[in-house]
């Protein structure tokens, strides 16, 4: 897999391997979000605005560690930031930013429709940010005058596998109501496998632009995303004044403003030229006023035939709600594998997941990729079949063990590319105090690479022994029959000694539950609640020539 959209835990836990990292979730220019708080708060608390108080400063603030001008804020919770309304908007003016989220549960930044801001509800990026990503986040609820959720004046804004939901501009001394989710005044916006749903433009003298405003000079590519429920009077999900290059996207019923029921007169798409937006093949829209003029597009589609899930956005997995795919919709299947790629310049990245980070293509059609930010009938990254997890504690510092035995099949891609290859490759396995959706920052994390494979009667198993201090490693992987479709299935099992399970950078002092995270060390990883692990104390070795007094019955 090559897809650069992934969330950054990936990025953390999958550095190339070591052949031993503890705690390897990388540490360097990380500020790690450890509440849902809003505000601020003293250490060892970091809050999501003083995380970005200390990027854009490079100052320590409160809990969060100062930012170096390259860093990358990580939220370690899952659940609801409702930011406090005197830290909105959050301004970004830090160089480079990177905001994702850490555990495997959705997490909504929420500005409450609090008091209208004049531009970004929620994040104002600054002109002197170059490059902000934002990666599987959710930003609800956002309020102001241009760009309900986000006002961007930087050079490069990045949104990928990330959901906007009622969000909304209000006007207060403008004449204009102006993005009611992106503001887009300067530079480039690239936007991958998002949803942009019920974001709303409200009633002025002009509202333009429900959910995207794309300003003069402004550059925007949009691939693989869903618009549906958004309103404006002119460009219920998009008004371009600039260039809107998009490719595999989805224009639902954008038409309608809630509960007025009041048909916006220029449908989904709007702006200064005709066409209104660049086609690069393989969108969809119920209306014309796209104006998609590739083959491989629609306009004009029944919601019929569209027919997304009619229950609109839902937990179908992963980090944020998305939209459904129904059977038979002309969403399914429309772009070939070979041209499922986003739009970056001049090397397109593979789009190897959706907005779930589930697999495309699915395993069932794997010669093509669905358009929209929902992938029909896609996997997971991988399938937990079986797990054993023994914690077993000393009285002897660094004598703590911990041992598994994993049964796991990577679903992958079609192509089932190297790195999913655990035996050859490696794979990475990860153990953690408490549940996917609140992983902590620290754990235990084994890059484990390289195997020594051996054949014995056609069947392929793998060896491994490393030490690191105290610490040993031993594992065995062997590869068993891999299902149709999937790229691989093997057994591990696996022995950790020498560790101290309650040493910060470990942090498996506790007891249930724990988490196992499984990575391909590239791009891919799932993570599965462990409720069942056998925590307890070593038995004691009997001193060398001690003998078991053995009772014998009469």
């Amino acid at each position: 897999m090559a897809d650069r959209s992934r969330r950054f835990t990936v990025a953390a836990i999958a550095l190339p391997f070591l052949l031993l990292a503890i705690s390897g979730r990388a540490r360097a220019n990380l500020i790690f979000v450890n509440t849902l708080d809003g505000g601020s708060d003293a250490a060892p608390l970091c809050t999501l605005p003083d995380a970005i108080a200390a990027a854009n400063s490079n100052l320590v603030v409160n809990g969060c560690t100062a930012g170096s001008g390259d860093d990358q804020i990580v939220i370690g919770l899952t659940g609801t930031i409702f930011v406090n309304a005197d830290k909105l908007p959050l301004n970004i003016s830090d160089e480079s930013l990177a905001i994702s989220t850490f555990g495997d549960g959705p997490v909504v930044i929420d500005a409450g429709l609090n008091e209208v801001v004049p531009s970004g509800g929620i994040m104002n990026v600054e002109a002197g940010s170059m490059v902000l990503a934002l990666t599987g986040l959710t930003f609800a609820h956002g309020n102001a005058e241009f760009g309900g959720a986000i006002a961007a004046f930087g050079t490069d804004l990045q949104i990928s596998d990330c959901l906007f939901v009622d969000n909304q501009t209000t006007p207060q001394n403008s004449v204009l109501s102006v993005g009611g989710a992106i503001y887009a005044h300067a530079g480039t916006i690239e936007i991958t496998n998002s949803t942009f749903y019920h974001n709303l433009a409200l009633t002025y003298a002009a509202t333009i632009g429900g959910a995207i405003f794309v300003d003069t000079g402004v550059t925007l590519k949009l691939t693989n995303s869903t618009f549906e429920h958004n309103y404006a009077q002119t460009g219920s999900a998009i008004y371009n004044q600039g260039t809107a290059d998009l490719k595999g996207n989805i224009f639902a019923d954008n038409l309608e403003n809630a509960g007025t029921g009041v048909i916006a007169p220029l449908g989904n798409c709007a702006g200064l030229a005709t066409p209104p937006v660049t086609d690069e093949n393989y969108n969809i829209s119920v209306d014309l006023s796209c104006g998609f003029t590739a083959a491989s597009s629609l306009n004009n589609v029944t919601a019929a035939a569209l027919a997304l899930d009619p229950l609109g956005l839902a937990n179908n997995g992963g980090t944020s709600q998305t939209v459904a795919l129904e059977a038979g919709s002309d969403a399914i299947g429309r772009i070939p594998v070979a041209n499922c790629t986003d739009q970056s310049s001049p090397t397109p990245f593979a789009l190897e997941t959706d907005q779930r980070l589930f697999g495309r293509p699915d395993p069932g059609d794997p010669t093509t990729c669905d358009s929209g930010a929902y992938e029909a009938g896609a996997l997971a990254a991988y399938t937990l079949n079986s797990e054993k997890v023994q914690i077993a504690r000393s009285s002897t510092l660094n004598s703590d063990k911990v041992n598994m035995g994993l049964t796991f099949t990577a679903n992958g891609d079609p192509d089932c590319d190297l790195d999913e290859d655990a035996l050859n490759f490696g794979v990475g396995i990860g153990l953690f105090q408490g549940t996917c959706a609140t992983l902590p920052f620290d754990g235990l994390f084994l890059g484990l690479s390289p195997f020594v494979v051996h054949t014995v009667n056609h069947e392929q198993y793998g060896t491994l022994f490393q030490t690191n201090g105290t610490i040993t490693v031993s594992a065995r992987l062997l590869a068993l029959p891999t299902p149709s479709g999937l790229c691989g299935k093997w057994t591990l099992n696996l022995e950790v000694g020498g560790l101290n399970t309650n040493s910060p950078s470990v942090n498996l002092g506790g007891n249930n539950p724990f988490a196992v995270v499984i990575s391909d060390g590239s791009d891919a990883e799932s993570c599965f609640d462990i409720n069942n692990a056998i925590v307890g104390s070593q038995i004691p070795t009997p001193p060398h020539g001690a003998r078991r007094r053995v009772r014998r019955g009469r």
